[in-house]
């Protein structure tokens, strides 16, 4: 199965033939398919070109010519008015719809291109799109459907990120909401710009936070300057109403949080005016997502990562020669977990690397049979702040290794988002704690 189609004049061309010179010249625009036969992504291509060494930069779409762009990849009229029902615009990364391309990926090359930069595409698609295994139905199922009943494993650590992009606080008990599954002011702050976006930036992960529960204060450290001490009870905002505050593209509500001393704080540690919000319900029902009850969590209240997945990605690294492993906090995890006992030394290299793909419901075991439900609700789609080191800031090929073998429909998959049990009794005295014994079925 070829797995790059060109598009264009290029088949008419042969040795022997004056063709040739009609050809249409240094601009090739290609699509990239999957060894079933199903195309590839070019949002997903494109994405994945930039994270090459050295980065490749591919032109995506249909490049301002959508009739030859649909005679190209053979869309009907009225597929080209499904797309454009289903929401498809330029610009977008609905680089598949319906099990047919939307575009196409094109390199363009000019009179300064060397071979090198050829070579350096080329290379890129083999490594990364070439598959040279074929695996037979029957030996698929027996290596890759093995389904274990019940799955033993203990939680690790426990991690909140109380300001959404800061440092982690590690903690070894915590409150848990059942019905959500959200742990107490975790993602309950977020740095906005005068916008009310929230930001990201590389030195927001040095940037560390200590709660504590009994006096309700948080306290936020950075090196070389003096601690923000802040209250969790009383708003020290002049602002009287919720306003909109949007995280990662999805509008919710916050209320400025601190005044101006907390913003004089944070603008100084980033170097950018910003301001501290707190997650607010008032009036969310109005925006985009009512569900965001689980403060600025991306996709779920609690998000769980596997000690045996960072292992195998560590190998992933080390294999590759692309330098400093990683650890959990790369992830951002509220949950670490690893299997207990003889289950973890049976894991095998390339067999199952990911094993909380598999965990559809999970039982955390409490304290006096005070269990803790969760229910999986997707897998959580990585963008290259996992490169950044949360001891150093620096900035490490983390995604890049993950893409080798995490891709999935144009997303670079690592760890699962989980949800409480809505039918739980909620109550106050529930504890999340390191070393429960977590008991799963896989799906």
């Amino acid at each position: 199965m070829p797995v790059v189609e060109i598009y264009g004049q290029w088949k008419k061309c042969s040795d022997k033939s004056n063709d040739c010179l009609n050809l249409p010249g240094p601009t090739i625009a290609f699509n990239v398919f999957h060894r079933d036969g199903s195309p590839i992504g070019y949002d997903e291509v494109s994405r994945l070109a930039t994270l090459n060494r050295p980065p490749i930069q591919l032109r995506t779409g249909c490049f301002c010519n959508p009739g030859a762009c649909q005679d190209a990849i053979h869309l009907t009229d009225a597929e080209v008015i499904q797309n454009y029902a289903s929401g498809h615009v330029c610009g977008d990364r609905k680089g598949v719809l319906n099990g047919k391309p939307t575009g196409a990926v094109r390199a363009s090359f000019g009179k300064d291109s060397a071979w090198e930069d050829m070579d350096a595409l080329a290379s890129f698609i083999e490594k990364v799109f070439v598959s040279r295994v074929a695996v037979s139905n029957k030996e698929s199922e027996h290596e890759y459907e093995v389904r274990i009943p019940n799955i033993t494993m203990k939680v690790d650590s426990i991690f909140i990120f109380p300001i959404k992009s800061c440092a982690a606080m590690r903690v070894r008990r915590w409150p848990i909401d059942k019905q959500t599954g959200h742990l107490m002011y975790d993602r309950e702050f977020a740095l906005v710009d005068t916008s009310g976006a929230a930001i990201r930036l590389p030195q927001m992960s040095q940037i560390h936070i200590n709660i504590d529960l009994y006096e309700k204060k948080m306290t936020v450290s950075y090196p070389d300057h003096e601690d923000l001490i802040l209250s969790l009870e009383d708003m020290e905002s002049n602002t009287p109403s919720s306003e909109d505050v949007s995280i990662c593209g999805i509008l919710c509500k916050g209320n400025v949080w601190g005044g101006i001393k907390a913003s004089n704080w944070f603008s100084s540690v980033l170097g950018v005016r910003c301001w501290l919000a707190r997650h607010s319900t008032v009036g969310i029902e109005a925006l985009e997502d009512s569900s965001r009850d689980h403060a600025y969590c991306n996709k779920a209240a609690l998000l769980l990562v596997s000690q045996q997945s960072i292992s195998y990605l560590n190998s992933v690294i080390k294999d590759q020669g692309w330098g400093k492993l990683v650890e959990a906090r790369h992830f951002r995890p509220n949950i670490v977990v690893s299997r207990r006992g003889k289950e973890a030394k049976e894991q095998k290299r390339g067999h199952n690397t990911n094993p909380e793909d598999e965990w559809e419901n999970i039982i955390i075991r409490g304290e006096n049979n005070n269990n803790i439900e969760l229910r999986a609700v997707g897998k959580c789609a990585r963008c290259q702040m996992v490169d950044i080191d949360p001891s150093t800031g620096m900035k490490g090929n983390t995604l890049r290794a993950l893409a080798t073998y995490r891709r999935d429909l144009g997303n670079i998959n690592f760890g699962t988002f989980y949800t409480g049990n809505k039918y739980a009794p909620k109550e106050e005295s529930t504890w999340l704690e390191e070393g429960s014994t977590i008991l799963s079925n896989q799906v």
